[in-house]
């Protein structure tokens, strides 16, 4: 059974997600950067715009009497710059010193410093005859939620984008699927069911053209059982006027002739049979042990016996189709193979299997496939007679219409086991 994970929707799924991820995932990095560099810009420009107000302050009054603003303070010197920072730190100090030399036009040197608050200590422009002195800015508290607007925009768009996604492959999926199992059953049975026509583009068309298929191939199947069908009924009433005259002959050949006649009969019920198909026959529980030792009955005198491995195997069956399934085989038993011929019944892993078995030569391996085709003919691997080459299919046919298989195989003592197998045993 096909896995899931198999399947083109789980995969396209997949594509899908990580296609959606990656993007939102992309832009929501993309959107943090831009974000962050614009913090650090705007935090530039306004520690600039600071030290320009202080510097101008210092020109005109001493240090001490800077006005008091909370958390800033000037000092002759700064203390010493922690041993180890942060690589985020360490960038975003040389950004800093970057970004305030560009803006106050001269060398600016900041120094990072954690007591008693994390802040920057930046250098002042100082009078030609005094030392350089000191400010001391604190940092701002980092938006730990600066892009969480932003993510729940994301997340809603990634949600509707993905099931939008997922619609959209689901309306694609659908049709394909419902046509690969319709495509399955395509020369498995006979009966052919048109598909809705849904989906969108190529799709719908795909489902027109099976449809187109499904039409041409039942007015084809129509034509042929019409043909068989006619061709084999107006065969019977001159069959039954040629034994009515070589009876009333009685000449020499006549055995020979009446012989001839029967294999002709034969042969026209096995092509009726072939094109009577599917037929409404209601199922009827029935005793399958009883009711082969009744099909077989006629033939014991032929060498064929029923083998009882179990009783009480009852089961659903369309009775007379199933009866002329076993007459085939039998009958194909008794012409192509060596007595003498077995009928056994038995259970076998959930399911009821009639299995015919003859003493002949068998077939070869490489032909059972052959064997279980419309008109294919054995006669030089089975005992050199045939007829048209209908029974075998008309009996897998007939086992098919109750959901089970005929297997063909080649008995380890030599001849052939022929086994329907029905289901829900």
């Amino acid at each position: 059974m096909k896995r899931f994970t198999d399947s083109l929707y789980a995969r396209l799924t997949l594509v899908l997600l990580v296609a959606l991820g990656a993007s939102f995932a992309t832009m929501y990095w993309l959107f943090l950067s831009h974000l962050e560099d614009t913090r650090n810009n705007n935090f530039a420009r306004s520690l600039a715009a600071q030290i320009s107000l202080a510097e101008a302050l210092l020109r005109t009054r001493p240090a001490s009497g800077f006005p008091a603003i909370a958390g800033i303070r000037i000092a002759r010197s700064a203390p010493a710059q922690p041993a180890t920072l942060a690589a985020e730190t360490a960038r975003r100090l040389t950004f800093l010193e970057a970004r305030l030399s560009e803006e106050l036009r001269r060398k600016v040197e900041v120094v990072a410093s954690r007591e008693p608050v994390n802040g920057l200590w930046i250098t002042l422009r100082a009078k030609p005859s005094e030392a350089p002195q000191w400010m001391f800015f604190p940092m701002p508290r980092p938006h730990t939620r600066l892009g969480d607007p932003l993510l729940r925009v994301l997340l809603v768009g990634f949600t509707v984008f993905f099931a939008g996604g997922m619609l959209l492959l689901w309306r694609i999926q659908r049709p394909l699927k419902r046509l690969g199992k319709a495509l399955e059953s395509v020369g498995q049975t006979n009966r052919l069911v048109a598909l809705p026509v849904s989906g969108i583009g190529e799709i719908r068309i795909l489902g027109e053209r099976y449809n187109e298929m499904v039409e041409r191939l039942r007015r084809h199947e129509e034509d042929r059982a019409t043909m068989l069908a006619g061709v084999s009924h107006d065969l019977r009433a001159p069959i039954t006027r040629l034994r009515l005259l070589v009876e009333l002959a009685q000449g020499p050949r006549s055995g020979e002739m009446l012989r001839n006649l029967d294999d002709i009969g034969r042969i026209t019920e096995q092509f009726l049979d072939y094109a009577r198909g599917d037929n409404n026959e209601a199922p009827e529980q029935r005793d399958l042990s009883l009711f082969v030792e009744e099909v077989a009955a006629p033939y014991a005198a032929e060498g064929v016996s029923v083998i009882r491995s179990e009783s009480d195997i009852t089961l659903p069956l369309r009775a007379s189709s199933l009866r002329r399934a076993l007459v085939n085989l039998i009958e194909n038993a008794i012409e192509y193979g060596g007595p003498p011929i077995t009928i056994e019944t038995f259970r076998a892993e959930g399911e009821a299997i009639i299995a015919v078995e003859d003493r002949g030569s068998g077939i070869d391996p490489d032909l059972i496939s052959y064997a279980l085709r419309p008109f294919s003919r054995l006669d030089h691997s089975r005992g050199g007679k045939g007829h048209c080459g209908l029974g075998l299919v008309i009996a897998t046919r007939i086992a098919e219409q109750h959901h089970g298989r005929l297997e063909l195989r080649n008995r380890a003592g030599g001849g052939l086991v022929a086994a329907i197998h029905l289901p829900g045993c």
